[in-house]
């Protein structure tokens, strides 16, 4: 219910508005709309998931009695409480990266009677890492094609227990046998499969049942490129196949490999 609560207090077109101008950043999904994706998330297996489950809403009176079926109740400070402590939302972050949105996502929870702050501290990393209750903001660097891998960072064999480390993205610490099931059953099959893209949409409509985490944002990354010598560089008109210029990420070899001369002396 609190994972839900804290999903119904943000507002995405305020996000788009706020930080981006308009542009429609702000996501449902744990993976980016490259093309492939976005012909997934459009499939009507994933429509009637996303109708089911409202992923998107932003509801402060439902967030509000969710936490209060969860126990919690306002002090006097209009704050969620239980037993006469306030439930911590503080958000685990990174300036360098999350400067800009993180404040405004503290803000929102914030209004909806939630503790919240930021942590840029140098132990945000750690703390997720190692599974100490709370929120943090950090991406989930899976899928570029189609939905498994992004959906496969919360197969239960990938589940620390709290206070082991955790990595490779996989940081939920999320268990259940029932999405397990569904993505052995798809693993092996081409993405192209009717019976991938249903067992698909229904391991994604599980991560939207269970909140399992809060999508907030499409990540951008801001990388300029030098088009004078080299071109090909991955841009809007040049997806390049779901890569991207984050050099330090797996795709960084395929990046380079495709960029052709320019022809300029």
């Amino acid at each position: 219910r609190v994972r839900k609560a804290i999903s119904l207090a943000i507002d995405r077109d305020r996000i788009n508005e706020v930080l981006y101008d308009g542009a429609k950043i702000a996501t449902i999904y744990p993976f980016p709309l490259y093309p492939n994706l976005q012909k997934f998330a459009d499939s009507p297996a994933v429509k009637a998931e996303e109708e089911k489950y409202q992923p998107g809403k932003f509801d402060v009176a439902e967030s509000e009695k969710l936490m209060t079926e969860a126990g919690f109740s306002k002090n006097g400070d209009g704050l969620w409480a239980k037993d006469g402590k306030t439930f911590d939302a503080t958000i685990q972050a990174f300036e360098t990266i999350h400067g800009d949105i993180a404040p405004v996502l503290a803000e929102m929870l914030r209004q909806a009677g939630f503790d919240a702050n930021v942590n840029f501290g140098t132990d945000a990393f750690q703390n997720m890492v190692d599974g100490k209750p709370g929120l943090y903001l950090f991406g989930h660097g899976a899928s570029l094609y189609d939905a498994f891998e992004a959906l496969n960072l919360y197969h239960g064999k990938y589940s620390s227990a709290t206070g082991v480390a955790g990595g490779a993205n996989r940081f939920s610490r999320y268990k259940n046998a029932e999405l397990d099931k569904i993505l052995d059953e798809i693993s092996p099959l081409d993405s192209n499969d009717p019976k991938f893209q249903e067992g698909a949409a229904k391991a994604l409509g599980i991560y939207w049942r269970d909140t399992i985490d809060v999508p907030v944002i499409q990540w951008l990354h801001r990388i300029p490129y030098n088009n004078h010598y080299w071109k090909g560089w991955p841009s809007a008109t040049n997806l390049a196949g779901g890569t991207n210029g984050a050099f330090w990420a797996h795709t960084g070899l395929l990046v380079i490999a495709a960029l052709q001369p320019s022809g300029a002396p």
